[in-house]
């Protein structure tokens, strides 16, 4: 018997968009982050993502998506444990989880490996603070949270970088990910999950970016695609190096 996966997108009247387009024009600002795989709104009355310039989700309310971003029916499609695993992450390494939300990865990475520097990366000062509870809360003393710049990838030097569900949500790419790579280690690593066009989670597709256009973007920004993981059925899996 299959599990259905119940979608937090619902369908939309014409008469809703219309009223959403109008609180949306006036009502959504700042940079990125969908925060992983559920829509995420300014306001409750608007819960469309805009992949705009200038037309961004604000995520300042972390216990309001702790239940949407933490779902247990996510690790059905997200198999965040198969994910860590396929990064291959040494001991001793820094990682950087950009767009960390309330910490669906980074937390996991930092339980799994004590010895890993995690810094759990976000805008949102909500979810800086949430983080930071979390980390005391499960004895994470490597489990760093780190408030980054909106417009400028401002980390630490890093061996990897993790950015799930995020990356279309983040203006300039090009010149975002050219920044981003001055704070990569002599091995560092890229890591980009997102949504399919296919997929039945996800922003709506016309907001979705296709496997090939984040390629030429990262190629573009002074990056070469190291894999390809066909792992996860809702999203692609893109390492660059």
């Amino acid at each position: 018997m299959k599990t259905k996966i119940t979608s937090p997108y619902a369908k939309i009247t014409a008469a809703r968009l219309a009223s959403i387009a109008l609180i949306c024009a006036g009502a959504l600002s700042g940079l990125f982050t969908e925060a992983k795989a559920t829509p995420a709104e300014t306001s409750a009355d608007c819960p469309l993502h805009i992949g705009r310039p200038g037309y961004h989700r604000r995520f300042d309310d972390a216990e309001k998506w702790v239940k949407k971003f933490d779902d247990p029916a996510r690790l059905i499609w997200q198999k965040p444990e198969d994910v860590i695993e396929a990064l291959k992450i040494q001991a001793g390494d820094k990682v950087a989880d950009v767009g960390a939300g309330t910490g669906y990865f980074s937390l996991r990475i930092a339980k799994d490996y004590p010895s890993v520097t995690v810094y759990a990366a976000d805008i949102e000062p909500s979810m800086i603070a949430y983080l930071k509870k979390q980390a005391k809360a499960k004895a994470l003393p490597n489990h760093k949270a780190l408030k980054i710049d909106a417009h400028r990838a401002t980390l630490p030097e890093v061996d990897l970088v993790l950015v799930v569900d995020t990356y279309h949500h983040i203006d300039n790419r090009i010149s975002y990910f050219a920044d981003l790579k001055k704070r990569l280690s002599p091995k560092g690593r890229v890591a980009i999950i997102d949504f399919t066009a296919e997929s039945p989670e996800g922003p709506p597709p016309e907001h979705r970016l296709k496997k090939e256009s984040v390629v030429v973007e990262m190629n573009k920004a002074g990056y070469s695609l190291d894999q390809d993981l066909a792992l996860l059925p809702y999203q692609y899996f893109l390492i660059f190096k």
